[in-house]
């Protein structure tokens, strides 16, 4: 089961979650190779928690592909309930109940009314047929939408799904949070998105289920809403390049931290998308699946790069 934070401000969302899948057969190692993050347009991510496939295929393809099959997100999120809900009692109507637990959380920027007029909120919802309570799970027969904005009089709010945080370090993080948020210089995703994936590898430390490589999504309020998509990924720290009177080809370097990763140049008008090797290893880099009306572009690994600059001298 993923773990799976979201924070909401009135600039930006952040949502973090790792790449772990475990096993309901108690003997099989766990693995830290499945992509559970897509971008939807340029204004909304989601990422999943719960069975990891559907159909045959892994669950966010699933979910990327009913996604695509409406015009409008809204919709989009109502026909992905209703998919799931019928996949469920009919696919899977043999399964027992526990098995079946899937929540999809998605968080971003849309048109809501306020005071009279229409203005840009913060959003999480989440689909989901699992009823959270008080840090336990249990299942429900049907799919159920939740949403909730950012309230006017709050600077951010925190969400954890999945796998649960201890009461302590849920207080701990956002006590964090809140400090960045009323600092000028803390005030960027960039903190917020260290903090939120230092958290999940934190709790992995004593939790077998959560993985440490992490996948951490950016939605910018002020995005372009021009039906493109466009490829934003974290920062790279590449080798130090030679005095040298010929053209170099640098390869990254061999050890890149959590904290330089996460760099997010201007202008921040399209989603971001940082990749947390916990190892430090620059590559190999993944990103998640990019989903629009009608298109999908699968999730990337990039296993090689280079850049090849002019001569230092």
């Amino acid at each position: 089961m993923t773990m799976i934070l979201t924070c909401l401000t009135k600039d930006y969302v952040v949502q973090a979650s790792h790449r772990r899948i475990s096993y309901l057969d108690g003997k099989t190692p766990p693995k830290d190779q499945s992509n559970k993050a897509l971008v939807y347009g340029n204004h909304f991510v989601f990422a999943y928690t719960g069975k990891a496939r559907l159909e045959l295929t892994s669950t966010i393809d699933w979910a990327a592909q009913r996604l695509s099959e409406k015009e409008k997100l809204d919709d989009a999120i109502y026909h992905l309930r209703d998919r799931a809900t019928s996949l469920m009692q009919n696919f899977y109507s043999g399964w027992r109940p526990k098995e079946k637990m899937v929540s999809f959380v998605g968080a971003g920027f849309a048109e809501m009314k306020e005071n009279g007029r229409w203005c840009l909120k913060p959003l999480r919802i989440m689909i989901s047929n699992v009823i959270e309570k008080n840090d336990t799970r249990s299942p429900r027969k049907e799919f159920i939408i939740e949403s909730e904005a950012l309230q006017v009089e709050r600077t951010f709010k925190l969400f954890v799904s999945g796998r649960p945080l201890s009461k302590e370090r849920r207080n701990i993080l956002n006590n964090i949070l809140k400090w960045c948020l009323r600092h000028k210089k803390a005030q960027r995703p960039e903190t917020i998105g260290r903090f939120l994936a230092r958290e999940i590898i934190k709790a992995a430390e004593t939790d077998e289920y959560i993985g440490t490589d992490i996948m951490c999504t950016f939605v910018p309020r002020a995005f372009m809403n021009d039906g493109s998509i466009n490829y934003h990924l974290g920062s790279m720290l590449m080798e130090t390049p030679d005095i040298n009177a010929e053209p170099q080809q640098l390869q990254p370097a061999n050890h890149f931290s959590l904290h330089d990763r996460f760099v997010i140049p201007p202008p921040f008008d399209r989603p971001r998308i940082v990749y947390i090797d916990n190892s430090n290893n620059p590559l190999p880099y993944y990103t998640p699946i990019y989903v629009r009306p009608g298109q999908i572009i699968p999730a990337i690994s990039i296993s090689e790069i280079s850049l090849t600059i002019p001569p230092v001298i």
